[in-house]
């Protein structure tokens, strides 16, 4: 089992060992924001609190065309690039959905976003089981917002603090948001759940402005100029 990383590891969100078999041949259908996913092909025993799916913060395309999902790198630490994803179901053999394409640097312990190389027949939809996701935010956001995540839905708050590639808020969030989709101006992505961070007494979010930089400076040119799906 990978390991979880310092406070993060309150959200208790692993997702499990890469499984080598095949993807269901099935076509791929809707890949939206807010749908729960995991690198897990079968259920696989965990300890208890444990939970094995993160949040899809967004999907769209990129620069070459390629359809994209973007989440937190914490969900797959331990399992390589390259590993398939699928969408997150109670019992197994799961939807194969597409692939991990890379992740932050350092990956969990970084920025923590990793970006999913989603099937060529997936239908992106901006609209998720809970928001929409149809735009990109303030890369400094300040003031209310909510996120939603596959865990404990929706919860709304007020930025505390923030720092280059990091904002705190009294929004809460729990096991398998992971990943989740911070939003202000109702649709518009301004952040993803990352964890708690104790010593400030707040939720953790990763600023969608820090992923996107990140993703442009990798070599990889999947990922490279990423648009939301709007539709």
């Amino acid at each position: 089992m990978r390991r979880l990383y310092g406070y993060v590891a309150c959200l208790a969100v692993t997702l499990g060992a890469f499984l080598v078999n095949a993807p269901a041949a099935s076509a791929t259908g809707v890949v939206s924001n807010g749908i729960a996913w995991t690198d897990d092909l079968n259920p696989v025993p965990h300890p208890p609190g444990i939970i094995e799916f993160c949040t899809m913060g967004v999907v769209g395309t990129d620069s070459l065309g390629n359809k994209i999902g973007i989440s937190a790198a914490h969900c797959v630490d331990g399992t390589p690039d390259g590993a398939p994803v699928y969408r997150y179901a109670p019992t197994g053999p799961r939807e194969h959905i597409g692939s991990i394409a890379y992740r932050s640097p350092g990956g969990g312990t970084g920025v923590d976003w990793v970006v999913l190389y989603l099937n060529a027949d997936a239908v992106l939809t901006s609209n998720g089981p809970s928001a929409r996701v149809d735009g990109i935010g303030a890369p400094n956001p300040a003031g209310p917002h909510c996120k939603d995540g596959a865990g404990t839905g929706v919860h709304c708050g007020s930025i505390t603090a923030q720092n280059t590639t990091r904002f705190y808020s009294n929004a809460q969030s729990g096991g398998g948001d992971s990943g989740g989709p911070v939003l202000q101006n109702n649709t518009e992505i301004v952040g993803m759940v990352r964890g708690f961070d104790p010593a400030l007494f707040a939720f953790e979010y990763i600023k969608f402005a820090a992923v996107l930089d990140g993703i442009n400076a990798q070599p990889n040119p999947v990922g490279k100029g990423f648009v939301v799906t709007n539709n």
